[in-house]
Parts: C-alpha cells; sequence; structure tokens
C-alpha cells in the first residue's frame, strides 16, 4: 500500500470514527438530554447554549463524511473541543481527557484533508 493510500484509510477511518462518535453525544444536547443540561448548568451555560452547541457537532460531523468539506468540519470541532477544554480546566468540573483525545484526533483529520486535497490536484498546478 503506498504512503497516500495510507493516508487516505487514515483519513477515513478518522472521519467515520469521528462522525459515530458525534452522533451519541450531539443529540442529547440538541435534544436536552437532562445529563448533559446538567453539566453545562454546573459549567455556567445555559440550556439553550447546550442545544446550539449540540446543533453545530452534528453539523460539522456530517460535514467530516464529505473529503472536500471535512477539514471545514474538522475545524469548527476543533474550535468547540478547545472551548470545552478551556471549560473543564477552568472549572474544575469533569475530566478534560476525552475532549483532548477528541481535538487530537480532530486536528490530525484536518491536517490528513488537507494533505489530501494537495495530493489530487494534478501537477504543475
Amino acid at each position: 500500500m503506498t504512503n497516500i493510500r495510507i493516508r487516505v484509510v487514515a483519513a477515513w477511518a478518522l472521519s467515520i470514527l469521528l462522525f459515530f462518535t458525534y452522533m451519541t453525544v450531539a443529540p442529547a444536547k440538541l435534544l436536552g438530554d437532562p445529563g448533559w443540561l446538567q453539566r453545562f448548568q454546573e459549567w455556567g451555560y445555559s440550556a439553550r447554549f447546550a442545544g446550539g452547541i449540540g446543533m453545530v457537532e452534528l453539523i460539522a460531523a456530517v460535514l467530516l463524511l464529505f473529503p472536500s468539506l471535512a477539514t471545514y468540519g474538522a475545524g469548527i470541532l476543533t474550535v468547540i473541543l478547545a472551548g470545552a477544554i478551556y471549560t473543564h480546566l477552568s472549572t474544575g468540573l469533569h475530566s478534560p481527557a476525552f475532549a483532548v483525545q477528541l481535538i487530537f484526533m480532530t486536528a490530525a483529520l484536518a491536517v490528513l484533508r488537507l494533505s489530501e486535497a494537495r495530493w489530487s490536484q494534478p501537477p504543475g498546478d
């Protein structure tokens, strides 16, 4: 398998893994799951903010499945995750470990998809 194929397979694997990860957490935030609403209130945020985060996460997760849009989705999710890590660290409530893992995977996907766009351009462009 060539180096480019390995990167393409890795990008797709990360895209699918992250998509399913967000499909398990984002709808709960969007639909007002009591556990998520309680966490957001503990962190000092409103229920409306939780729903907004859930909506943005859902949209960004869907973008991960389209190679030409995956970098945008990963970028959006990276910003959300940076906010989540900041919230966890500044409040001292709940561990930021899961968000830290996700931000590394999401940033890696963004890099892979950006690199992939460069590979697919014809020579000389």
